[in-house]
């Protein structure tokens, strides 16, 4: 019987190692959404940042918010250097990019060209 008592013994540890496999998982699960919250919560926290530079209030980070608008300057080129191949420009009003040959925005119906 001691046999069976130890097959019993197996069995049982092998099932409580599952139940705690999944339970880690889970838990790993959790602790990463937790992080995803923090990282989304220090972004939110560095645009309100940047945002308070731009009107004027530079709060100690004004070297690096200097950083920011120069990317946001090169992103800037580089969207007219795309819209410029694609032989295209943004409309005034809402911001669609529309072909140069349309007259009015599809998107708000804006007239374009003239």
């Amino acid at each position: 019987m001691a046999f069976f008592d130890d097959v019993k013994k197996l069995t049982k540890n092998v099932a409580d190692k599952g139940k705690d496999a999944i339970e880690i998982t889970k838990l790993n699960s959790q602790i990463g959404t937790e992080k995803d919250k923090m990282k989304d919560t220090f972004a939110k926290i560095g645009e309100t940042v940047y945002m308070n530079f731009k009107n004027g209030n530079d709060q100690g980070f004004g070297d690096t918010c200097v950083l920011l608008q120069e990317a946001e300057a090169r992103i800037e080129e580089l969207r007219n250097k795309v819209l410029e191949i694609k032989d295209a420009s943004k409309c005034p009003s809402c911001g669609t990019e529309v072909s140069k040959e349309t007259t009015f925005c599809p998107k708000c119906g804006a007239k374009l060209n003239g």
